[in-house]
């Protein structure tokens, strides 16, 4: 159910309890999402009065990540960004990785997190970065066929599985370095 309408386009959508860190931070959401279990009434009221779109979303199958990508889905983003995946709890972060890769294949999605970069890979990519930044390809939870370039420790049709091979903490050699797979997900994690 929204509670009201936009007046501009949507450029920042807030999951839940989000809302409470953008209020204190002076950073005013297009969209806050969710069960709004999490986010307090007087943030809520605040950024309603702000024309701000609050959207209650009550569907306990699907998370406040998940709801809000399906919400930016149907109005046709076809780039996301999210900052702050991790959510603040173990679970909370696997879970989101989880939804990431549901959905990445309907839009560019990158992660920003703690000075990383993320995205989940099906096939090829090619990814900008800074000479002797830290690369972490994961596998979820396996990928085959995996070849690099421009990264310190190569792989030519290799195999990364989780808990048997991982790829993290490789090192870029140059400003690009790019990835291709025959088979399965890797998440690319990057200092840009």
């Amino acid at each position: 159910m929204e509670i009201n309408k936009p007046r501009r386009a949507i450029s920042m959508i807030a999951c839940d309890g989000a809302s409470d860190f953008l209020k204190s931070a002076g950073v005013r959401p297009d969209v806050i999402i969710g069960d709004l279990d999490s986010a307090k009434p007087e943030t809520l009221k605040y950024f309603s009065k702000k024309e701000v779109i609050v959207n209650k979303v009550i569907n306990q199958n699907k998370n406040d990540l998940e709801k809000a990508i399906i919400y930016a889905l149907s109005k046709k983003f076809r780039q996301i960004y999210i900052i702050g995946i991790g959510g603040k709890r173990l679970d909370h972060t696997l879970n989101n990785l989880s939804i990431l890769k549901k959905f990445h294949r309907k839009a560019k999605i990158r992660i920003y997190e703690n000075g990383f970069v993320g995205e989940i890979i099906g096939k090829s990519a090619e990814f900008e970065c800074k000479p002797g930044n830290v690369v972490s390809l994961i596998p979820l939870p396996k990928a085959a066929g995996v070849t690099t370039s421009g990264l310190k420790y190569s792989l030519k049709n290799g195999t990364l599985e989780s808990g048997v091979r991982e790829g993290a903490l490789n090192e870029a050699m140059d400003k690009t370095f790019r990835i291709s797979l025959l088979k399965g997900h890797l998440l690319i994690l990057f200092r840009k």
